[in-house]
């Protein structure tokens, strides 16, 4: 199990042994069965998840309304970046959308990590970095692509998701009702 996620985080950037020794002392396996809230809305959270097995999607809840925000799978990281990077409440839900295995890393920890360890901290960096940019080309396809055009990305991206996520998601994710997102699908 934690060899996925030592792979993962060299592949961002290469761990002196001793670095991946303190992680390997700091991280917490846990398994969470489907549907289950990793964050609240409105909560504090000190918890990076690394996707072992499962999914994830971040949703908004808006006058009673859920937008996803994003999905995740295996081997990527999630958490609720303003709350586990800000410091700030969760302006939304982080839910499984499967059964999940983890690993999790607090910021405490992470931050008492990037302090001994230098090559921890540009890791750290690389991560904020990447997330920045994933974070920007969502604002600018959300903007400026059509949802067909939003959903062949997703596909592009994720080849998983359409058998994985629920199409409910999925169309929130895009935008559009069900009924639309079906003719979009009858049109691929």
């Amino acid at each position: 199990m934690k060899e996925k996620f030592f792979a993962a985080l060299n592949s961002i950037f290469p761990l002196s042994k001793e670095t991946m020794a303190e992680i390997d002392a700091c991280i917490a396996a846990a398994h969470y069965p489907a549907h289950s809230i990793l964050v609240r809305e409105g909560q504090l959270s000190d918890r990076l998840y690394f996707i072992l097995n499962g999914a994830l999607r971040a949703y908004y809840i808006h006058e009673n309304k859920e937008y996803t925000d994003w999905f995740m799978f295996e081997n990527m990281f999630a958490c609720s970046l303003s709350a586990f990077f800000g410091g700030i409440a969760s302006p939304q839900c982080v839910e499984t959308l499967e059964p999940t295995d983890t690993l999790i890393l607090t910021r405490s920890h992470l931050e008492d990590i990037c302090k001994k360890h230098h090559d921890m901290s540009l890791l750290n960096g690389r991560v904020l970095s990447q997330s920045l940019v994933i974070l920007q080309t969502g604002f600018i396809d959300q903007r400026f692509k059509t949802a067909p055009e939003r959903y062949a990305l997703l596909l592009e991206q994720y080849p998983e998701v359409i058998r994985r996520v629920p199409l409910k998601y999925i169309a929130s994710y895009l935008g559009v009702s069900q009924e639309t997102l079906s003719r979009i699908r009858a049109k691929k």
